[in-house]
């Protein structure tokens, strides 16, 4: 459900003109926040059952796990593109060499944050950095402070992360607030001091389910047979509003209170259907198809950046324009024997749109299930008699 909002604003960012359409598209980058928050709420609620288990948080052993899961589909997306680079792009080789260092210590994003040398193909990479900083640090002050404290740190932490965000956002764009510059805006939306509170969210969310303070809370959730709908009713209204600005990623509405918003109701969303599963939502998000797709999001995240700017980059515009017609007279086909009394025109870059997209999230989806299946599992394997994240 985070993926492919995301998969549709890269695709679309790079064959669509400006318009409606387009705008529509930015707000994909919800699907980031999405995920972000969803990541802190299950590693947090691993490594709290961990330490309320055991008194503490074998380090070595997360840190292993987090290796073995995330590292090889990360580093053969590296292998691939690079290898492409070399045999489709050879003027852009020569910028590798400013590029690995970053991709290798996962400070990307912020080289992304300092307008400093990147891929296009790999900007995706950016969330990455943030989680992986984000896994290094979160464990080790997990079990220095205790779950007792671990709450208040948290929610502590958003409001402060909060106010500086707004305060630095205020800062960059004093006396043209309202129209923030492109290097407030990047710099916002791809740093981790920026970013991290939206993490911390989905943190507290897992953190107070074991919290005595917030139980009472929980219980009414629970209780309540609409709550889980609700809330993703909520979410959805939330989010149209936050990503509703321009630019829709960097507007005043989310580098100020924006991110923090639409990270607090995803928070209770998450929570209201992981402590409902019998609830419509939660029911519906246990379908068979989604679940598969769950398992193989990581290698589509990483993977249809570099399918999709081989598609458009390298299928000739003849070719692309041929297709694209021949979607659209399809289309108007089909709907004049659904609707004989209708008439339906789609604009040529819209069909471009539409094929681009319905090819990179099969062929993603093709790639990333192989991967998985003959390289990842295999390493999946190495760790299967420790805790799973």
């Amino acid at each position: 459900m985070a993926i492919l909002p995301v998969m549709l604003l890269h695709v679309g960012a790079t064959v669509l003109p400006k318009g409606r359409l387009l705008f529509e598209l930015t707000r994909g980058w919800y699907g980031v926040d999405l995920f972000f928050v969803l990541s802190g709420f299950l590693i947090t609620w691993i490594l709290s059952g961990e330490l309320e288990a055991t008194g503490t948080i074998d380090l070595k052993r997360f840190y292993s796990r987090r290796v073995l899961r995330l590292g090889p589909a990360y580093t053969s997306m590296l292998i691939a593109v690079l290898a492409g680079a070399i045999l489709l792009r050879r003027p852009e080789v020569a910028r590798v060499p400013k590029v690995i260092p970053a991709l290798v210590t996962y400070t990307y994003n912020y080289q992304i944050a300092l307008n400093g040398p990147h891929f296009d193909v790999l900007v995706a990479l950016w969330s990455l950095c943030v989680e992986e900083q984000f896994y290094l640090l979160w464990p080790m002050v997990l079990r220095r402070i205790g779950l007792k404290r671990a709450l208040p740190f948290s929610l502590g932490a958003i409001a402060s992360l909060a106010a500086y965000r707004a305060a630095l956002y205020c800062w960059l764009n004093w006396g043209h607030l309202a129209a923030p510059s492109p290097n407030s805006s990047v710099w916002i939306y791809f740093a981790t001091d920026t970013r991290i509170g939206v993490i911390l969210m989905g943190c507290a969310a897992a953190l107070s389910l074991r919290h005595r303070c917030a139980l009472r809370m929980w219980r009414w959730i629970r209780k309540s047979r609409i709550a889980p709908e609700t809330a993703v009713v909520l979410t959805s209204l939330v989010v149209v509003f936050v990503t509703g600005g321009a630019p829709s990623s960097g507007s005043w509405r989310s580098a100020t209170f924006g991110y923090t918003l639409d990270a607090g109701v995803t928070a209770v969303m998450i929570g209201a259907v992981f402590i409902r599963p019998a609830s419509i939502a939660a029911r519906a998000l246990s379908w068979s198809p989604l679940v598969a797709l769950g398992r193989i999001s990581y290698g589509v995240y990483l993977f249809h950046g570099p399918i999709a700017w081989l598609l458009i980059h390298e299928i000739p515009a003849p070719a692309w324009s041929a297709i694209a017609s021949g979607f659209s007279v399809e289309v108007a086909n089909a709907a004049s024997i659904a609707l004989p009394q209708a008439s339906l025109s789609i604009e040529p870059a819209t069909a471009e749109f539409g094929v681009a997209s319905a090819m990179v999230v099969i062929l993603t989806s093709v790639a990333a299930g192989l991967h998985y299946r003959y390289v990842e599992r295999w390493f999946l394997a190495r760790r299967a008699s420790r805790p799973v994240a």
